[in-house]
């Protein structure tokens, strides 16, 4: 071990073994005719005194060296037979001096060993016989006498110590001794006849200071690395030498650097070194409080070290125990678990169980107790399986998922009564569902059970309920309902008002399931039991109150709401999320992203996946209605990646929803129909999060060329919506939809029937989807009729803030300019939408679809020939080519490259089979008057007179 910071010690023993060579006599004039080294253990005594002692031998000095140990301290005469052993090395005495001071060790044992006191005659003779031995070698020369650890030497080599230091005063004699702090010596009244003060020089050796810590790890791992470990490796430590250099081992092995301490085997194997030379007390209590983790002086301690009064323990402090122990316990969790490492099984179970018990017996609150109960083998008192399961249900409460885990766990597999273990059951699926919900359904299964046979009422039903809708389980939720009605107490408000919000949660998810079912009725009209249901339902209101009613005041109710909860308050969770999609649906996207914003920052939410998914899934939601397409996609990617398909449930349909508009916005049709190839559970179609999904479906056919699709999955949404009385426009606009759909297909007359339809029903908080049916509604009409229509609907845009339909208005708005002869007013609208399109990812600007009452299509420039099998970006080109524009004169009209229109071209006559631009024309026969859509032909692969499409024509 280096020395470090141990300069002045060194110098003060120099100054003494000078002294004696000056004078020829003791070093001691005044009397002091001993030195001791006083530290903890590991604060580097034994090094300090081998340096010393290699400095009296290169003196010229004879020096006499000998170590005890706890293990030899009942071994009579051992440090002075260790004296003995090295005094011919040394110089000291004479063969004769040797041989007869050996005799009389072996004369000394005996006596020692046959004596029952230390104070008998016979011994008495040997100490004066040895002792004078010892005083004719120190009258020879310079004598240097050390003796390492002193606390631990045999109380027979004590005594003939202390005869010598009684009488070495005038001889050239320096004894220097070390010793550690101890609770209580050994065989007090020896130490204390041989350490008196009046002939003692004692010399402090204080544990590093944080400066020494940098130094001495700078020593061993260069300087670079120790000013980075310094500060919390000296926190670890407390400045113990022997600590701070296992730690340099540590880090100096660790694999790669590590910008933090590394606590590995070496520093393990020192604090238990430490621990093991310090006295049994010491090593007791720090057993004690690395497994309850208590200060010093915290009420478990006398008890579990089984001291007789608590005064003992006032012994215990930084200088008995090596600098471990500190007031508030162990100085740090690297030093505790080290602790816990040195000790078997057997020992960390029986101080658990004993700290259980004493904690019980105490009333110590559940959390303070469930730790040690997971420590033990077996729950053996009823009253245990009770503590961990209220513990774990307290720390769910608290956020801490990972702690009720292994609370919730350790009592489930304990011999427990089937009531207690469906409550536990019922607990555990509340902590998996945060972690992943798929993980949860095996406790299901066994609450289901538990709920039919009686042992769970309205209140600990309602979780797994709940946890059922999610994945889709209606029929076995509904059984529950039905089940716990047929058994509820007409005289317990509570629990009808439990099953009131457990059926109006079941009505907002599943629609369809509960509209025909009466609801329970509140026996007592108690106004705290209605406020309860009330605030139970608070979410489901607002959506009622922005869709049904389009009140704009919800918002505020909706802000009011998320202030007092969040994603991980479980059982109000869905109260946030509803407060959120109420912002959603009455366009304050500002608010609704601010929000997921404040939510995002609470610490549980990111920590535990269920809440961070949802949460990001929200926030794909809302990023996508302000038409930032890329960052949405991506939103709901992350989203989609925190848990498993089976994990999402049927809430799967939010971050799919989202991808699936996206990537169709983007022109991304491929990875658009890969997410719709993911598998979604049946039950998601009949919830509203359903009908999202069928809407971005339907978007996605429409953008591949099928408006026949696109308009099955819009009627359908309002087949299910009439169904379940939600025909809300707010909530899925599908009769814009569907006359956008009719308009591809060429029913003018009906579009426009429908999206009237559709302006009269919107609420005036709906202001996007107006702006949407007003766009519509223009394609409908011809001329400069267009124009008021596309005006508001921009208007509208801006204040919802849809960037992507705004920026699709705008070049709806300029084409409309450019055929009422508007060129200024053209060329605005469109510079706008293309700056638009490229913040929000759009690849391609194209107007929205029109049809024509009379001409051809060759009349009309900007119409364009809708193809089965091509998308509306390839429709826009094909239709452009085969009228004679260049490749040149295309890429202006659509904004884009040359390129890209090279690419496209290359797509259209392989999927149409074409092979030139002539082939083109006929192929969508624009000849003809009306002819809009063409199926292109089937190609098999041994079709003879098929050829390679040619180079697309510049």
């Amino acid at each position: 071990m280096e020395l470090t910071e141990r300069s002045s010690q060194l110098s003060l023993l120099e100054r003494r073994l000078a002294d004696l060579f000056r004078t020829g006599a003791s070093p001691t004039p005044t009397g002091r005719t001993m030195t001791v080294l006083t530290g903890p253990v590991g604060s580097g005594k034994t090094t300090l005194l081998q340096t010393f002692a290699r400095r009296a031998c290169e003196s010229g000095a004879g020096v006499l060296c000998a170590s005890a140990s706890r293990a030899e301290r009942t071994v009579p005469l051992e440090v002075i037979r260790q004296l003995l052993r090295v005094a011919p090395l040394s110089g000291a005495g004479s063969p004769d001096t040797w041989a007869r001071l050996g005799r009389l060790l072996d004369a000394g044992a005996l006596a020692w060993a046959d004596a029952d006191d230390t104070d008998h005659e016979e011994t008495a003779r040997a100490t004066a016989a040895i002792g004078g031995v010892l005083l004719e070698m120190a009258a020879q020369g310079p004598l240097v006498i050390v003796v390492d650890d002193v606390h631990h030497a045999d109380v027979p080599s004590l005594r003939c110590l202390d005869y010598l230091a009684r009488r070495i005063s005038g001889l050239p004699v320096l004894i220097v001794l070390t010793e550690a702090p101890r609770t209580r010596p050994w065989r007090p009244e020896v130490h204390a006849e041989l350490l008196q003060p009046a002939r003692l020089h004692r010399i402090r050796l204080p544990l590093l200071t944080a400066e020494g810590t940098f130094q001495l790890l700078a020593q061993r791992v260069g300087v670079p690395v120790a000013r980075v470990i310094a500060e919390e490796s000296h926190r670890i430590t407390g400045g113990n030498p022997l600590l701070v250099q296992a730690l340099a081992e540590d880090q100096a092995a660790a694999p790669r650097p590590a910008d933090h301490p590394v606590a590995g085997e070496s520093f393990r194997e020192a604090v238990l070194s430490c621990l093991y030379r310090c006295d049994h007390l010491v090593l007791n209590a720090a057993r004690v409080l690395a497994v309850t983790g208590e200060p010093l002086h915290g009420n478990l301690l006398p008890h579990l070290v089984d001291v007789r009064s608590r005064a003992t323990l006032g012994a215990i402090d930084s200088s008995t125990s090596a600098g471990l122990i500190t007031e508030q316990g162990l100085r740090h969790p690297a030093v505790s678990q080290a602790v816990i490492d040195g000790m078997t099984a057997e020992e960390r179970a029986r101080l658990h169980l004993a700290a259980a018990c004493l904690l019980h017996e105490d009333g110590t609150p559940p959390a303070r107790i469930a730790p040690h109960l997971v420590g033990i083998d077996e729950l053996a008192e009823p009253w245990m399986a009770q503590t961990l399961l209220d513990a774990g249900e307290q720390a769910l409460l608290d956020g801490e998922v990972e702690t009720a885990l292994r609370y919730l766990r350790r009592a489930n597999r304990g011999g427990v009564g089937e009531c207690l273990r469906a409550r536990i059951r019922s607990a555990l699926a509340r902590a998996e569902w945060r972690l992943d919900p798929q993980a949860a359904m095996p406790h299901l299964v066994g609450v289901v059970a538990a709920i039919r046979a009686g042992h769970l009422g309205s209140q600990q039903a309602a979780g797994p309920i709940q946890y059922l809708l999610w994945h889709g389980e209606v029929d076995r939720a509904v059984e529950l309902v039905i089940h716990l009605s047929e058994r509820a107490d007409s005289a317990d408000p509570r629990s009808a008002a439990d099953r009131l919000v457990t059926t109006g949660w079941m009505s907002t998810f599943y629609p369809g399931v509960m509209v025909d079912r009466p609801a329970p009725t509140v026996a007592a009209r108690d106004p705290l039991i209605l406020a309860r249901v009330k605030r139970g339902l608070t979410g489901a209101t607002l959506l009622s109150a922005v869709l049904a009613r389009g009140d704009a005041t919800a918002v505020e109710q909706a802000e009011r709401a998320l202030s007092t909860t969040g994603l991980d308050d479980e059982p109000n969770m869905w109260n946030a999320i509803c407060a959120l999609i109420a912002m959603i649906y009455a366009d304050r996207l500002d608010l609704a992203d601010d929000w997921c914003d404040r939510l995002g920052r609470n610490a549980a939410t990111p920590r535990y996946p269920t809440p961070s998914a949802t949460l990001a899934a929200l926030r794909a939601a809302v990023t996508g209605r302000l038409g930032d397409l890329p960052r949405a996609a991506k939103l709901a990617d992350e989203a989609l990646s925190q848990l498993s398909p089976k994990g999402w449930g049927v809430v799967i349909g939010i971050p799919l929803t989202v991808r699936v508009r996206a990537l169709t916005f983007m022109d991304e049709l491929d990875a658009a129909a890969a997410c719709l190839q993911v598998p979604v559970p049946p039950a998601m179609f009949e919830t509203p999060i359903g009908l999202h999904y069928l809407h971005a479906r339907g978007i996605h056919a429409l953008a591949a060329g099928n408006p026949e699709a696109a308009l099955a999955d819009f009627q359908l949404c309002g087949q299910l919506m009439n169904r379940w009385r939600l025909d809300f426009s707010g909530l899925i606009p599908w009769r814009t939809e569907s006359a956008r759909s009719l308009l591809r297909m060429g029913r003018r007359q009906q579009a426009g029937r429908l999206v009237r339809d559709e302006l009269a029903r919107l609420r005036p908080v709906h202001v996007r989807y107006r702006a949407a049916a007003l766009r519509v509604l223009a394609a409908t009409e011809d001329g400069p009729d267009r124009i008021p229509h596309l005006r508001s609907a921009v208007r509208l845009l801006k204040q919802c803030g849809d960037r992507m339909e705004l920026a699709h208005n705008l070049t709806d708005l300029g084409h409309a300019y450019q055929q009422a002869g508007d060129r200024r007013q053209a060329r605005i609208a469109a510079r706008a939408a293309r700056a638009l399109a490229e913040e929000c990812g759009i690849p391609m600007l194209r107007p929205g679809v029109s049809t024509t009452r009379v001409g051809t299509a060759e009349s009309r420039p900007d119409t364009t020939v809708v193809v089965h099998g091509l998308n509306d970006a390839e429709s826009r080109v094909a239709t452009l080519a085969a009228q004679g524009h260049t490749n040149r004169e295309i890429a202006e009209k659509l904004f884009l490259t040359v390129s890209a229109i090279e690419q496209r071209l290359t797509r259209i006559y392989r999927k149409l089979d074409v092979s030139s631009r002539s082939e083109l024309t006929a192929r969508l026969r624009l000849h003809r008057a009306g002819a809009t859509v063409l199926d292109p032909p089937r190609r098999g692969a041994d079709d003879p007179g098929r050829r390679p499409p040619g180079p697309p024509r510049r």
